[in-house]
């Protein structure tokens, strides 16, 4: 890539950022309020944001089926995000609306009951502190949700898990990033990353900015960038499909992994796993078969009118497992992505942003190696 008569050089940075959505913003917070000076280049609103189509849980109980690792970093992110939504509201006055305490996964079926019940065992496994989900039945549950369908016979449930307005989120981290001294450009998509002998220069259409190290968080964007800097396939696309309702009185005491009810009221049901590339456009197919299982676990949502819908691509890399790691053969190029960036956005501020900025690196990061996928079996894209 030539440098055009209109290039502006924003100089030199400690971290170049490559992506403004939840990981990137969360990261480069946690390293600016480190000391550090960072430049962060985002894409324009034609990018495939997972950060403006997310359903908004904060949850771990299904997280760690495949690594105790996971599970592990998972449940001390949860552990820090009061100390998240706090900081945001001091810092911005965003209410994210972050609560938890009951989290359930419904299940309509005994083999989805089954299934489900084999994972939580899976997990419980570990011992992880202060982790407390378990199975529960339909007479229990009644007592939490009583006004669940007769077809649900079960959930599993959690005291750690709950959810948050992830546009608030989204915003608050924005905002509080630019606030703490953080460079953002956006409308400025990654062109090229080039080597230099002191570290790299990171160039869009109209701007480049220098730096020693450089972190790739541009979610599905990032593919083609790491796959240039030495990483191997690491990520796929996953549409999930959402149907928002018109406002209505608040009648959900708890969050549920498929339908939560927003502060305003409306109600957002969610989400299909649909294989479809990078195709993000709602599917009447995918819309109905999200208000059927709505209706079945709780037969009054079939009196609200559904106001509107959308598809969004989550950010998968091929086992399901987030990815941070650093270039083999590009020294400081780090990669970051996972689909889980409201739950872990604490963890991405806190020791993902010290082992950036310091090279302090979390334990469990072993697990998280993108190299994992070079040697491990594959079928589709995905590893088995």
């Amino acid at each position: 890539m030539t440098d055009g008569p209109y290039m502006i050089d924003l100089g030199t940075f400690d971290v170049v950022v490559v992506g403004g959505g939840l990981v990137g913003l969360a990261t480069g917070l946690g390293m600016v309020e480190m000391g550090g000076r960072i430049a962060l280049f985002d894409a324009d609103d034609n990018s495939l944001r997972a950060s403006r189509g997310n359903f908004g849980l904060v949850w771990s109980q299904s997280k760690g089926n495949r690594s105790q690792e996971y599970a592990t970093w998972t449940r001390s992110s949860i552990r820090d995000w009061p100390a998240l939504n706090d900081d945001l509201r001091a810092l911005t006055g965003i209410e994210t609306h972050y609560r938890s305490g009951t989290g359930l996964h419904l299940c309509l079926k005994e083999d989805e009951f089954a299934k489900r019940e084999r994972m939580v065992e899976r997990i419980a496994a570990y011992n992880l502190p202060g982790d407390d989900t378990r199975m529960i039945g339909r007479e229990e549950l009644l007592e939490i949700m009583p006004m669940i369908g007769p077809d649900v016979v079960g959930a599993s449930v959690s005291s750690l898990d709950g959810d948050c307005h992830s546009l608030n989120l989204y915003q608050g981290l924005g905002m509080a990033y630019r606030r703490a001294g953080g460079e953002m450009i956006g409308s400025a998509p990654v062109r090229a990353i080039e080597p230099k002998a002191d570290g790299y220069v990171v160039k869009t259409d109209g701007h480049r900015a220098r730096a020693p190290k450089v972190l790739l968080a541009a979610g599905l964007g990032s593919g083609a960038l790491a796959s240039r800097l030495g990483f191997p396939t690491i990520l796929r696309p996953q549409k999930g499909q959402i149907l928002v309702t018109e406002r209505t009185e608040p009648f959900l005491p708890v969050t549920t992994s498929n339908i939560r009810q927003t502060p305003e009221g409306s109600v957002l049901i969610g989400d299909t796993k649909e294989d479809t590339g990078f195709d993000d456009r709602s599917s009447a197919s995918g819309v109905a078969s999200l208000a059927r299982r709505a209706v079945r676990s709780v037969p009054f949502m079939g009196r609200l009118r559904i106001v509107r819908s959308w598809g969004a691509l989550r950010i998968l890399t091929l086992d399901g497992d987030p990815v941070y790691d650093e270039s083999p053969v590009h020294p400081g190029v780090y990669v970051a992505t996972t689909h889980s960036g409201v739950t872990l956005a604490p963890a991405h501020r806190g020791p993902l942003a010290q082992w950036i900025l310091n090279g302090q690196k979390p334990l469990e990061f072993k697990a998280f190696s993108a190299r994992r996928f070079e040697t491990q079996p594959q079928v589709g894209g995905v590893v088995q």
